[in-house]
């Protein structure tokens, strides 16, 4: 067991040390000439936020070549616009990509593709079956019909010899494979099912893949295992820690290092490293519990974006709270240039001369935004000097936009369209048809999503103005 936990520690060690190294992707992709293609990777598996670490241009006989740099194994989306797909990326290697994306250039698209993105085709050309996403996909599609077929015996009768005969199994068609990232991926989704199954205790499986083992940050394997382990574990499921020790570290003393020596009570966070993570995982969870002071939970998070030893856990302490943040009133608006139906450019700033800004995000097939859109006009000619109304068109085709703005007159405020920018829908969070976002003269967010015109936005815009009135 030493040597075992030892050589982990140096394989850690030494692929720490190396360099980063040249990755290409190269190929044709049908259906999305002239586009780009970006590739996103995760930077923590804690708030799985999409980070762009590479982006290339698609010709117009749709190929592409572009390199980028990475020093490990990582889980990344391929996508064009909101089409993606699935790639393991590993270092020093290069992809020759097979994409299909008929979806890509359709005009007639009538869904949000940011709430439900759509899937690329994508087949690497130049590797084989023993390929590393191949292989992952091979593994993958023999535990997903494991879990389907004995689901009932694992979870009723904790079924243990049938999880000894699919490890059995997958070592015999795996067990030659010299891959570690496959490796630990495998031994993490098997760990996640003996947890499912419940044919060990806590104590038992943290010794066996957390207690002195590496925290695998980017192996989508051990970050399954890890967050459904710990999966409410700091509010409810460990039996030592209480709820007055969270109460007094966070809402009391406001202290992070407090709540980790009141962490420390538990055996199965004696890992310093697994500790804080587990924390920093809590911590995200129990910012949505009225129980817990907001405040004193985003003040944690800077502390550890600030003092962690850690550099991963400094990252996923930003990214936490940027998402609970996210639009939060009082933030600021997140800044855009869009262009009207006649090519007119406008940006936010232009809007928020002393005036609040309400956003609608539309399209043109939505019924529902265009009955909201209709009762605009009233509100337009109530708060005309006091509020912008800015509709937001999200139409895939610029010319489907301007063909029902020339056929719809009636509207009396300003319409833009979105420009195919999905940093603006990511940026203001649209996940529904209309999305109403309130801003404030000040360039803040004052509510987000709004109240609707036909709910209570009158009544909102009458006591806001009434108060900028009278200040």
């Amino acid at each position: 067991m030493k040597k075992t936990i030892f050589s982990n520690f140096v394989l850690i060690l030494i692929s720490a040390a190396l360099p980063a190294q040249n990755v290409t992707l190269k190929g044709k992709a049908t259906g999305a000439e002239g586009k780009k293609l970006d590739v996103f990777a995760w930077s923590d598996q804690l708030t799985y936020k999409q980070t762009k670490i590479a982006s290339g241009k698609i010709d117009s006989a749709g190929k592409f070549n572009f390199s980028f740099k990475t020093d490990e194994t990582i889980f990344t989306y391929v996508k064009v616009d909101f089409n993606q797909a699935p790639l393991y990326i590993e270092p020093g290697k290069t992809y020759d990509l097979s994409i299909s994306c008929p979806d890509c250039n359709s005009p007639d698209d009538k869904t949000n593709p940011y709430l439900d993105p759509k899937s690329l085709s994508v087949v690497i050309s130049n590797y084989d079956s023993t390929e590393l996403n191949n292989r992952i996909i091979q593994f993958n599609a023999d535990y997903d019909s494991f879990i389907w077929n004995n689901y009932v015996s694992l979870i009723r009768q904790r079924n243990k010899s049938k999880i000894d005969t699919f490890k059995a199994n997958v070592n015999k068609r795996f067990g030659s494979v010299k891959n570690e990232y496959l490796s630990n991926l495998i031994r993490y989704r098997i760990a996640t099912i003996e947890q499912m199954a419940q044919i060990a205790g806590s104590e038992t499986l943290s010794k066996e893949y957390l207690w002195k083992q590496p925290v695998l940050y980017n192996n989508t394997g051990y970050m399954e295992f890890f967050n459904e382990f710990f999966k409410s574990y700091i509010i409810s499921g460990s039996k030592y820690i209480t709820e007055n020790d969270l109460y007094r570290t966070i809402n009391q003393e406001k202290s992070f290092p407090a709540l980790m020596d009141s962490l420390g009570k538990d055996s199965i966070l004696r890992n310093e490293v697994v500790r804080e993570l587990v924390a920093l995982k809590g911590l995200g969870e129990m910012y949505y519990s009225q129980e817990f002071d907001k405040t004193a939970i985003l003040g944690m998070f800077k502390y550890i974006s600030e003092k962690s030893k850690f550099p991963q856990h400094r990252l996923a302490a930003v990214n936490y709270m940027n998402f609970l943040t996210k639009l939060a009133a009082g933030t600021t608006a997140p800044a855009f240039t869009l262009k009207d139906f006649n090519g007119q450019t406008y940006s936010l700033s232009e809007f928020n001369k002393d005036k609040y800004v309400c956003l609608i995000f539309w399209t043109t097939w939505c019924v529902p935004c265009i009955a909201e859109m209709d009762l605009i006009g009233k509100l337009k000619e109530k708060y005309g000097t006091k509020v912008e109304f800015v509709g937001i068109s999200t139409d895939k085709e610029f010319l489907t936009y301007y063909y029902f703005m020339q056929n719809n007159k009636k509207f009396n405020f300003t319409t833009l369209h979105w420009g195919n920018n999905t940093d603006l829908m990511e940026n203001y969070n649209v996940k529904a048809y209309p999305a109403f976002i309130l801003i404030g003269p000040d360039g803040k967010i004052v509510q987000s999503p709004a109240e609707p015109p036909s709910a209570d936005l009158d009544a909102l815009l009458f006591d806001l103005t009434k108060i900028a009135k009278k200040k």
